[in-house]
Parts: structure tokens; C-alpha cells; sequence
């Protein structure tokens, strides 16, 4: 069976890939919504990597993993809040964070009642890129951390290939095709 850690990079690894077609497709709306959840995704495994390099163990919050219809929701805003107190983030990102989210959800939730614009959409897209990468480059330094120390579940290891991972994503983009 496959534990709520894979289930999660495997959304990650598919929500990557599908922003990338969205990006080619320049659908400005759809790439907001990847980011954000990418950007959630990231931080929520940046909080289970600084844990264990906290505590110095492998385990695994899997309240951050998974989320069923009758459990309380952890939103990106706690997700932000979490990897702040954590010191996953800085406080600027956390800022430039909790300010991109305002923006996002005038795209996302009131575009046809704000004077919200397509172009502020494709700023915001262009913004959310930066902040993805700044999230990434703090959970990068989370990995080699845990590689430096030998703690926790990020070992060194050989590169993965494109293919592999085409193949890890599609079990979460489509599901039915693999049966």
C-alpha cells in the first residue's frame, strides 16, 4: 500500500507537470491554482523534514499528508503560519506569502466580482512563479540538511529520470488508465 507521504509527492510531481502544460497553454488561472497548491504541497513536506531534523527521527505527521471529507482542514494560510513558527520560511516570504494569497483569491474566487483583470492575473502568475522557487530553495536547504546530519528520510542518492517521473505523476493525474 502506498503511504500518505508517496500519495503527496505524487500530487506534487503531477500538479508540477500540469503547470507546466498550463504554462504552455498561458491559462493564467489554472497556473495560479497549481502554484498555490504546489506551494502549499512544498511547505507541508518542508514541515515534516525541519520535524525530523528537530526531533531527530523519521517520523511522519500524516495529519499534514492527508485530508478526508470529516476532517478539519488545515488551509495554505496555517500552512504559512506552521512553516514560519518552524522557521521552514523567513518572515519576508511569509509576508510575500500572505500577500500573494489576497491577490490569488480575488483571481480565483471573486474574478467576475472584483475589478480584478486577466493581466493582474498574469502578474500574479509571474509573482507566484518567484515565490514557488523561493519556497522550493528553503525546503532544499531542509534536504541537505538531513542528508549532512543522516537524519530523517532524505537520503543522497542517483538523480531520478524524466520517464520515472512521468510515470510516479500519472498514478495521480490518471489513475484509471494505470488499472
Amino acid at each position: 500500500m502506498i503511504s500518505a507521504l508517496e500519495k503527496l509527492l505524487q500530487a506534487v510531481t503531477a500538479a508540477a507537470m500540469l503547470l507546466n502544460k498550463a504554462y504552455e497553454k498561458r491559462a493564467a488561472l489554472e497556473c495560479i491554482v497549481l502554484q498555490a497548491n504546489l506551494i502549499d504541497g512544498v511547505l507541508r513536506v518542508g514541515l515534516i523534514l525541519k520535524q525530523q531534523l528537530d526531533t531527530g527521527s523519521c517520523a511522519i505527521d500524516d495529519l499534514l499528508l492527508m485530508q478526508s471529507d470529516d476532517d478539519r482542514a488545515i488551509s495554505e494560510r496555517d500552512i504559512y503560519r506552521r512553516a514560519l513558527v518552524a522557521a521552514v520560511i523567513d518572515q519576508p516570504l511569509f509576508d510575500d506569502l500572505s500577500s500573494a494569497y489576497g491577490v490569488r483569491n480575488r483571481c480565483i474566487h471573486r474574478y467576475l466580482l472584483s475589478t480584478t483583470t486577466y493581466d493582474d492575473a498574469i502578474e500574479l502568475v509571474y509573482r507566484l512563479d518567484k515565490l514557488l522557487r523561493r519556497v522550493n530553495a528553503a525546503v532544499e536547504l531542509l534536504e541537505e540538511a538531513q542528508v549532512q546530519r543522516g537524519r530523517g528520510i532524505t537520503v543522497k542518492g542517483s538523480a531520478i529520470g524524466k520517464d520515472f517521473l512521468a510515470m510516479f505523476a500519472a498514478q495521480k493525474e490518471h489513475p484509471r488508465n494505470l488499472k
